[in-house]
């Protein structure tokens, strides 16, 4: 079983993403400074494929940055791709919640927001090096800016 914290995925939410692209600023609810380790579906793909060849690999696998990385640092990938200066933005959970509802709906947006707000009552989101991919399978997640490369983003 795999245990990601966060995918970089949500990144791509067309008001995150857009933010980026028009205003050149990463906004997301995660505290200024918050460390996470950001995995992609793509992560999560090469870990599976490798525990099917690895029997000898049990229990949860976490998948993510080790050491965790702050906003700064997808901010920093998304201005390296798309060739604009980005900062990150920390924003509350309820103005993500606003912004997300039109495109999943109040009720998912709320449970969502609350979820950020837990989260950033945490010290961090990060793994713990002894069960992690790098550790057990020798896997390295990719950072922001290949995750960008590879899905192409520009």
């Amino acid at each position: 079983m795999t245990e990601p914290r966060l995918f970089f995925e949500n990144l791509l939410m067309p008001h995150v993403v857009g933010a980026v692209r028009e205003q050149g600023a990463l906004r997301y609810p995660l505290p200024d400074g918050f460390r996470v380790s950001w995995a992609s579906h793509l992560d999560i793909a090469d870990v599976a494929a490798a525990l099917f060849k690895r029997q000898d690999v049990t229990g949860v696998v976490s998948v993510g940055q080790y050491p965790a990385i702050t906003g700064q640092d997808p901010a920093e990938a998304f201005s390296a791709r798309l060739g604009r200066d980005a900062v990150y933005e920390a924003i509350t959970p309820d103005a993500f919640r606003a912004s997300t509802a039109p495109l999943i709906g109040e009720g998912p947006a709320a449970d969502v927001a609350d979820s950020y707000k837990a989260m950033g009552a945490l010290p961090d989101r990060s793994i713990t090096p002894e069960r992690s991919a790098q550790k057990l399978l020798g896997i390295t997640p990719r950072t922001a800016i290949q995750w960008l490369t590879d899905i192409g983003v520009a």
